[in-house]
């Protein structure tokens, strides 16, 4: 969020007064900013649940992303009850219709966050990877976002993983490969897949690769070997991540 030092010389009920009778939408995101900024967690929520209802998408998108935020942030989330996150995930869930892609995305984000596993949240997220013209870097944040909480991430996403793997960009094989290295299910389905990934460019990608394996029970003679081969990797946080699965699978298998 942003620094409160920014905003901190006008008074909190000034920036309330903008963002509910601002003409400029630039004025009214920015007072949201400072509201999310200077102002108590509980007014900060209740303000951003307001500006969810807000005439312009960049104003909503802002709203919608910084409620995910603050449910995130543990130690604030506390000062406000079940009920109260109980509505504001029904406001979120309303915005999933929004006709602006960047708050669904946003509200689906957030309810990643305050209601986990909800089926339209992720099939809104889905739907971005399913989309032909969603752009690389779109695509990156989007799995990380469904990735999140990856252990109880919807089996529709795996195909995506198992593509997204071996995408292009490596920006994309870095996130991917990341929500991989955090799941179990994952790991063990998309086996295959990380033993090519040992071999890519980029060593965030091998590291990961090396560490999804690890999780993944599978001792067939074709993943022990490439971790073998990968415990002597040129980078050492891959040739350790490398060894440390190697060393956990041999005392799985008993060897």
């Amino acid at each position: 969020m942003a620094s409160a030092s920014q905003f901190s010389k006008r008074p909190l009920a000034e920036w309330v007064e903008d963002l509910q009778r601002a003409s400029s939408p630039d004025d009214r995101y920015r007072a949201l900013l400072a509201i999310n900024s200077v102002g108590k967690p509980t007014d900060a929520m209740h303000w951003c649940r307001q500006a969810l209802q807000d005439t312009d998408s960049g104003v909503r998108a802002l709203a919608a992303k910084q409620l995910g935020e603050w449910k995130r942030r543990g130690d604030s989330a506390t000062a406000v009850d079940a009920s109260t996150w109980d509505q504001i995930g029904a406001a979120l869930a309303g915005c999933l219709r929004d006709e602006d892609p960047d708050v669904r995305f946003e509200a689906a984000r957030a309810l990643g966050a305050i209601q986990p596993l909800l089926p339209e949240a992720n099939a809104v997220l889905l739907s971005f990877l399913d989309d032909e013209g969603t752009q690389p870097l779109m695509i990156a944040v989007v799995v990380t976002a469904l990735g999140e909480y990856a252990e109880a991430a919807p089996d529709e996403l795996l195909p995506h993983l198992r593509t997204l793997l071996a995408h292009s960009q490596a920006e994309i094989r870095e996130n991917v490969s990341a929500v991989i290295a955090r799941s179990q299910r994952i790991a063990a389905a998309l086996a295959s897949e990380l033993v090519l990934a040992l071999d890519d460019d980029e060593p965030i990608v091998r590291e990961n690769a090396a560490v999804g394996l690890g999780l993944s029970g599978n001792v067939s003679t074709d993943v022990m070997s490439a971790l073998a081969t990968a415990g002597q990797d040129e980078d050492e946080g891959v040739a350790d991540a490398a060894r440390t699965a190697h060393a956990r699978l041999s005392g799985q298998s008993g060897h």
